[in-house]
């Protein structure tokens, strides 16, 4: 490991595009953050799982609502996500999209008298569910005439104290790798010292021609859980569940940005590249309790522990491929420089998740239908982030570091969501439903709203032996990104985002 504090210095997209660099305190809240999840009938409902029983959905979510089983169950369920993101950027309008064909979860349940009193009945679940994906694209373009990013890199070279021998012993000729960006781009004769310091403040060729920039983000993987847990019925009153859930974090996350200089008879531009790829595993548990006020009258309750992962597991690869015409040194002309690689960075450190509770409520108009309602409200500043692979000295520093950004622009939110489910005929059924999500970052960080809202329905058939579910969710959000800083804000741009993302669950079941 070399590189411990500066992993990414650039990231254009998270599982949703985050403004400013990547950093620790971005990632634990992109692990964090879970938006459409549950079953095909949850879904179209708006997400309302918590107070709503008899349903895959409680595996995961408030295993209290096993207890409403009365026989046992398998099903499963299958998406189409459709993600794209709409980014101007300096006055240029470019879109990027994805789609993503995945299993949203799976499970059995099995139902029984397994308590020794008449009173209780109670069943078990097994299941599988994703709780974040990877699917957010970004494509930006536009034509910059104040900076460059390796305007950014010079900065951070100045900002080290770094010269041309310095930069220099962070390559490594043999395998033609570099310890930083900056040194990278130092090798491939994009950036250069000055001649009479041989250091700070460095140069690049010709730095008053427009600059032709292009940025692009392909991200892959999820944060699945392995879930296991039991629901109960008092009296069919009172309903008491317990969960526990086996996190797997698996994610892939490629950048690039390009860069062109018309005009530029020395360098024509370059491509910096970066890929992290990102495991691990991690533990968690939620109690749960629904309770029947009244026959069409239910409340609820459910609290999930904070998700701890052991042991996170990132590698870091990336790459510098220069263009250059001709490049003027002793003796002649430089032609032909070849890419120059990051050294690869791995690296290790624990991370806890925030701490969530969710109630809600439900009417149910007899066998016709039923209003629902979930409020969830989650602690992101109490998220943080350690590593034991550092010395003790060097993990507190860590620690402070990146925990003092989360409790800074993190704070806690209330997500919102309301559904209503009404029976068009013995077998059919309608759903619909709204959620607003909130962003999650305090006012510290910047002024965009970036809360997420969210519109969604669907269909159900259900018979005596088997039931088919079907639903549209879309989800829409605005966001920003800055693919570098400088010193001076007036040189550098963001680009203003509109995320949208639609998905398409169909699911279905069979009792036994």
């Amino acid at each position: 490991m070399k590189r411990i504090f500066q992993i990414f210095s650039l990231i254009l997209v998270s599982y949703i595009a985050h403004a400013q660099v990547y950093t620790y305190p971005m990632l634990a809240k992109q692990f964090s953050t879970s938006y459409v999840t549950g079953s095909a009938r949850m879904q179209g409902l708006g997400g309302t799982q918590s107070v709503l029983g008899a349903d895959l959905s409680s595996i995961a979510g408030n295993a209290a609502g096993l207890g409403f089983y009365s026989r046992s169950e398998v099903g499963l369920n299958f998406a189409l996500n459709s993600s794209q993101t709409d980014a101007d950027y300096l006055s240029q309008s470019t879109s990027g999209t994805n789609n993503l064909f995945h299993m949203p979860n799976f499970g059995i349940v099995i139902s029984g008298d397994y308590l020794s009193s008449s009173s209780w009945r109670g069943a078990f679940g097994i299941g599988y569910s994703r709780q974040v994906i990877l699917t957010q694209p970004l494509n930006m373009e536009g034509t910059n005439n104040r900076s460059s990013y390796l305007d950014h890199l010079i900065q951070k070279a100045g900002d080290k104290g770094a010269t041309g021998a310095s930069l220099d012993n962070e390559f490594d000729p043999v395998y033609n790798t570099a310890d930083s960006p900056e040194a990278a781009a130092y090798q491939a004769y994009l950036i250069n010292p000055n001649a009479k310091t041989g250091g700070a403040p460095f140069e690049r060729y010709l730095p008053n021609l427009p600059t032709q920039q292009f940025g692009y983000a392909v991200n892959s993987g999820s944060v699945s859980q392995w879930d296991i847990s039991y629901g109960a019925a008092y009296q069919e009153h009172l309903y008491v569940g317990l969960g526990l859930h086996f996190t797997k974090l698996n994610t892939s996350q490629s950048q690039l940005w390009e860069e062109r200089y018309a005009g530029n008879n020395f360098v024509e531009g370059f491509t910096y590249e970066e890929q992290l790829i990102t495991t691990g595993s991690g533990i968690s548990a939620s109690l749960g309790v629904i309770y029947k006020l009244k026959p069409n009258l239910r409340v609820a309750l459910n609290v999930q522990s904070p998700t701890y992962y052991d042991n996170i597991k990132e590698q870091l690869t990336g790459s510098m491929s220069p263009q250059i015409s001709e490049i003027p040194v002793t003796g002649g002309y430089i032609t032909n420089v070849k890419p120059v690689k990051l050294t690869p960075n791995e690296f290790t450190y624990q991370l806890v998740t925030p701490f969530r509770i969710s109630g809600g409520m439900a009417y149910f108009f007899g066998k016709r239908g039923l209003l629902s309602a979930d409020v969830e409200m989650l602690n992101y500043a109490g998220m943080s982030v350690a590593s034991a692979e550092l010395g003790p000295y060097a993990n507190q520093q860590f620690k402070d570091k990146y925990n003092s950004q989360i409790s800074k622009n993190y704070q806690t939110v209330l997500n919102m969501k309301v559904g209503a489910e009404f029976r068009v005929s013995s077998a059919w059924t309608v759903r619909g439903g709204a959620a607003l999500y909130g962003s999650g970052f305090s006012s510290t960080y910047d002024s965009i709203d970036r809360n997420q809202f969210q519109v969604s329905g669907g269909l159900g058939y259900r018979s005596s032996a088997y039931y088919v579910d079907f639903a549209v969710v879309q989800r829409t959000g605005k966001d920003a990104y800055t693919p570098y800083t400088l010193k001076n804000a007036a040189d550098y741009a963001s680009a203003a985002l509109t995320l949208t993302n639609t998905q398409f669950t169909l699911g279905g079941g069979i009792f036994f």
